[in-house]
């Protein structure tokens, strides 16, 4: 093959290289579904294209995706597989030798986003909420642990500020080109500190009371006030206060992912959201909650600050290896030409520069920052204890200053007696929902709810009721009159036949609900968003799939017997 070919062949490799990975960012369906509270639609078309092979670059954000769409969605036990498999990669291959967060893992020489070090606590932290939701408080502890990893610091510039990207992008440069390592710099020019995640303390705290490890979590407590002193009434209330459950609240949207700098190899997170950093109030009928609780958590404050971003872009903006090859390259163009030099050797040398030039642009071009990021963290999350004294109860949260994110929880009730004395919730305010978030009604019957009207017919049969089949529902059925001579094993058979889900087992970690058009029949969680936008909002009635359902439905509708 001629060189020039050869050259010509590379580049269009590189470039189809870089074509291949551009696709980094969410589906823009799932953005927008996830943005209106539409967490099963969002789901499902996420859940889809899940990178199955651990040596994918995009294994661990799919997941971690995934993790907050579905507690979002009010399923932790959907979330189970995708939080385990989550967690099992991040700390096999998570750590450094001193305890801080690696920003990659190298399998295969495929380079696998891990995310930023704020990120990965996050993700963590999902974890912890996971498991807590599922009453594994043991397995939230260790989860909430893990996130509390030490973080590097730089140390400060010449006015006495904190470090930032470029900075340090710019001295490893500069110890280079004095002969010296500018990695050396990069990857022992720092001093391991302890974190100052509060909302990973907070989550071990709470895990630690739940296990009843009173000191443990008195400490855990006592290091996130430490943190940030205006948290120092909520660590009280947690350390002391009468409570039997937890609220973690996600609000707004968190800071996005932008290039900059030489090359495009720096990264920065620019806050997305309008307002941050204001106060969570609550109320509770049935109980009693706080209010004035400021955010545990600013993700967007997190992502601007270099300890707790990945050091891969700094080492990048260094690499002059592209600006080289189109000198280089310019250089093999413009060459004098030899006194013997034939015509085709003058040509194959210009065709050879203007390949290498194309290559060096190319690299250039490709050796831009790793702008991956998980579009769905929030830009404050916030921790609300409250005490349920009954079922039935309900509990209002709204963010101060921003009556839209108002959002009114149902059919709560105490943890019960035989488990854990503590109960965990997460719910997502949705950036921008529907009137379900602050109506507190529901329009559609569960097996955690009470009767509505039409609640005594099953939703696939064209009631309002969405439980799954079991004997007291049936009775419920019955004593209106309605499925008489039915058993419960007739009404799971119809679900059967329509190739419908009753388990979290069978329905998958991504399966929308039967209501919004899927195919599970598993309810969110009382006392999540979700379970408020399934249940509180009309869907389109259910068309019948097999020929069994279809005749139920004519034989429940055909006119009595005359006897």
């Amino acid at each position: 093959m001629k060189p020039v070919c050869a050259i010509l062949m590379l580049a269009a490799t590189v470039l189809l290289g870089a074509c291949a990975s551009s696709a980094d960012r969410v589906d823009a369906r799932v953005s927008a579904a996830a943005m209106t509270g539409r967490y099963g639609e969002a789901r499902a078309t996420l859940g889809g294209s899940l990178a199955s092979d651990t040596s994918d670059r995009a294994y661990i954000l799919d997941r971690l995706r995934l993790l907050i769409l579905t507690l979002a969605d009010g399923q932790p036990d959907a979330a189970e597989p995708t939080a385990n498999e989550a967690y099992q990669l991040l700390r096999t291959q998570g750590l450094n030798a001193d305890k801080t967060a690696a920003s990659v893992i190298f399998n295969e020489r495929v380079r696998v986003w891990k995310g930023e070090p704020f990120e990965q606590a996050m993700a963590y932290s999902y974890i912890a909420v996971q498991k807590a939701m599922r009453g594994e408080w043991d397995n939230a502890r260790a989860a909430a642990q893990s996130s509390l990893f030490l973080l590097r610091d730089f140390g400060e510039n010449e006015r006495g500020e904190k470090l930032t990207a470029e900075e340090l992008a710019r001295r490893a440069a500069e110890a280079e080109a004095r002969g010296g390592s500018g990695d050396a710099l990069i990857d022992h020019g720092y001093t391991a500190v302890k974190t100052d995640f509060a909302l990973g303390y907070m989550l071990a705290g709470l895990a630690n009371r739940a296990l009843g490890r009173a000191d443990e979590a008195s400490d855990n407590f006592r290091e996130a006030a430490a943190v940030n002193p205006a948290l120092g009434p909520l660590a009280e209330q947690l350390r002391t206060g009468d409570f039997n459950t937890v609220f973690v609240v996600d609000y707004g949207v968190g800071p996005r992912k932008t290039a900059y700098g030489p090359d495009n190899a720096l990264v920065r997170f620019e806050p997305a959201w309008r307002s941050s950093g204001l106060a969570m109030t609550s109320g509770a009928s049935g109980g009693a909650a706080l209010s004035g609780l400021p955010p545990v958590a600013d993700v967007a404050a997190m992502g601007q600050s270099l300890a707790w971003n990945n050091l891969e872009d700094v080492r990048a903006a260094k690499s002059t290896l592209g600006s080289l090859l189109m000198v280089g390259g310019v250089a093999v163009a413009t060459a004098p030409q030899g006194s013997n030099e034939s015509d085709e050797a003058r040509q194959n040398r210009a065709l050879i520069g203007a390949g290498v030039a194309i290559l060096g642009a190319i690299m250039k071009a490709t050796a831009s920052a790793d702008t991956r990021y998980c579009e769905f963290l929030p830009a404050n999350t916030y921790i609300v204890p409250a005490r349920i004294e009954a079922p039935g109860a309900s509990v209002t949260l709204e963010v101060a200053g921003d009556p839209a994110s108002r959002v009114v929880l149902t059919d709560l009730a105490p943890p019960p007696p035989t488990g854990p004395p503590l109960q965990l919730r997460y719910v997502r305010l949705t950036p921008t929902p529907g009137p379900w978030q602050s109506a507190g009604t529901l329009l559609y019957s569960n097996e955690h709810s009470g009767p509505v009207e039409g609640g005594d017919l099953p939703f696939i049969m064209g009631g309002m009721d969405a439980s799954r089949p079991s004997p007291a529902v049936l009775a419920r059925y019955q004593a209106s009159g309605r499925l008489l001579g039915y058993t419960t094993n007739d009404l799971e058979n119809l679900y059967r036949e329509e190739g419908i889900a009753l388990t979290a087992e069978e329905a998958g970690p991504a399966a929308a609900h039967v209501l919004e058009g899927g195919r599970s029949m598993v309810p969110p969680m009382p006392g999540s968003a979700g379970y408020q936008r399934l249940f509180g909002q009309a869907h389109p009635p259910y068309r019948p799939i097999s020929d069994a359902l279809k005749r139920a439905i004519e034989n429940l509708n055909a006119p009595a017997q005359q006897p």
